[in-house]
């Protein structure tokens, strides 16, 4: 994302201030989009949607969510490039 002039912070679980500063870059951050690999989230990433969504920020990730119950939540399911496109104004939807 940084080639196309997007500015992206990534998370990691163990990052500083844990779930405090996780909270904080979402509400820094104008989405969130989740690389979750095969489908699974855990419960923080599932209420770092919620929260995200609490802020009104657009959450998109990379499969859909195994849970049925969050999965409808996102704003859609999307590759990497496709999102970039979406942010740069070059959407093909």
């Amino acid at each position: 994302m940084v080639n196309a002039g997007i500015e992206t912070t990534i998370s990691e679980p163990l990052q500083a201030n844990g779930i405090d500063g996780c909270l904080q870059r979402i509400r820094e951050a104008e989405i969130t989009y989740i690389l979750n690999f095969g489908g699974y989230v855990g419960k923080s990433v599932a209420m770092d949607v919620g929260y995200a969504l609490g802020l009104g920020k657009p959450v998109y990730a990379l499969e859909p969510i195994e849970d049925p119950g969050i999965t409808h939540l996102l704003t859609r399911v999307v590759t990497p490039d496709d999102v970039i496109a979406e942010l740069s104004g070059n959407s093909k939807n």
